[in-house]
Formats: C-alpha cells, structure tokens, sequence
C-alpha cells in the first residue's frame, strides 16, 4: 500500500467529488452530480492504482487509460466484481454525455448514479485499504457531517473499535463477499442504465435513418 502524498491528495479529491454530487442533487442540478459523482470514482480508482504499486509517473493520463488500468488491476486480481469495475466506465459516458452535449441527464438517474458513485468509492476503499491510513493524519474528509463516519475524530473511533468484539482487520474473503454484496444490490440498476442508453441510441440512429432517407428521395426529385 503506498502513502505518497498524490495518493493521499486523491482519497480527500474523491471525498470533496462526493459530497459535492449529494449537494448538486439537492440543489436540482443531476447532471453536476454526475460529474462529481464520475471524479470521485476516478479519483479513487487512481489512489487504489497507486496502492497496488503503480510508480506515479506511470499512472495513464487519458480516462479511458485510468478505466482499463483499474479493470485489469482490481477485477483480474479478483478484488472487485467485474460489474461494479464497469460502473467507472459507464460512468464516464454519462459523465461526457452531460458535459458535452444538451442532453439534460434524467434526475432519477443522476440518484441512481450518487449511489451507485458511493458504493464504488466505499468499495474501494476497504478493499484497496485506502481509508484508514489517513485518518488521524488530519486528511479526513474537510467538512465534516454527523453521517459521514470517516470525519469522526480518530480518539473516538479508536474507543468504539476498542470496545467491540469485532476490532479485528475483515478478512479479504469478507472483503470479497462484500463486494459480492455490492455487486448484486447494483446489478439491477446497471442493467435498467444501459436499456435507457441503449433506447437512446437507438432512438438516434432511427432519427439518422430518417434524415438520409429524406435526403436521398429529394435528391432523387
């Protein structure tokens, strides 16, 4: 596991990136929240990239690197469910769907998407042992909450795991079964996210069709 500084730096990004899409979706904006939920996910995939001993410099600059890195690195070790590696990546196609054409993106689905984003990161998180080594280190999420437990102060979070019966680190196997979890609970929603986009294009090429079909009967006029 690495605690280079560009690591650290990358866990508070994803966190600020999460929190930031819950208050979009509040404030009524979905498709900010799906941008801020896409660089919380990439964020974190980046730090959990470098805990698995990727050199900084060797980190792939283009999105679509960080997405295959990850897959090959977190689904081929066998630490991450295939479906919710998938999540990134479909992700980033809403997330560029959004920011780069007038398409406004549906306020259900940017819901579905924050989830979605805080099961990834949280996932992550445990099994790439991301989040315990930063807190006490004064990195913690910087605007805490009553329901984000990753703010609580460390001398409160070590009472309460001193006194439970269950202190000890999860075992990779629970990891796993966790993830398992995860990926189930997710299944659903990614399958319903890809008819709609699925529709979408469909809907795209028909209007297409009809254009080129027009075209071609004035030309023939």
């Amino acid at each position: 596991m690495t605690s280079s500084p560009f690591a650290r730096s990358l866990v508070r990004k994803s966190k600020r990136a999460l929190r930031s899409a819950r208050l979009d979706l509040q404030d009524g904006d979905p498709d900010g929240a799906v941008n801020r939920s896409y660089y919380a996910m990439f964020d974190i995939a980046r730090a959990a990239l470098l805990s698995t001993g990727v050199p900084e410099d060797e980190l792939p600059r283009p999105h679509n690197g960080i997405i295959a890195a990850f897959g090959q690195h977190a689904v081929q070790s066998g630490l991450i469910e295939p479906d919710l590696a998938r999540l990134l990546g479909r992700t980033e196609a809403l997330r560029s769907r959004a920011d780069y054409t007038g398409t406004e993106t549906d306020a259900n689905k940017a819901a579905d998407t924050v989830a979605q984003a805080e099961t990834f990161v949280g996932t992550v998180e445990r099994v790439f042992d991301l989040e315990a080594p930063y807190r006490g280190a004064g990195l913690e999420d910087d605007n805490p909450d009553e329901g984000n437990k990753v703010s609580e102060p460390r001398d409160t979070v070590e009472r309460v795991e001193a006194n439970s019966p269950q202190s000890h680190p999860i075992a990779l196997e629970e990891e796993r079964r966790q993830a398992r979890e995860n990926w189930l609970r997710l299944r659903q929603q990614t399958i319903k996210g890809e008819r709609e986009i699925g529709h979408e294009r469909d809907a795209g090429r028909t209007a297409r069709d009809d254009q080129d079909h027009s075209l071609n009967t004035d030309l023939k006029e």
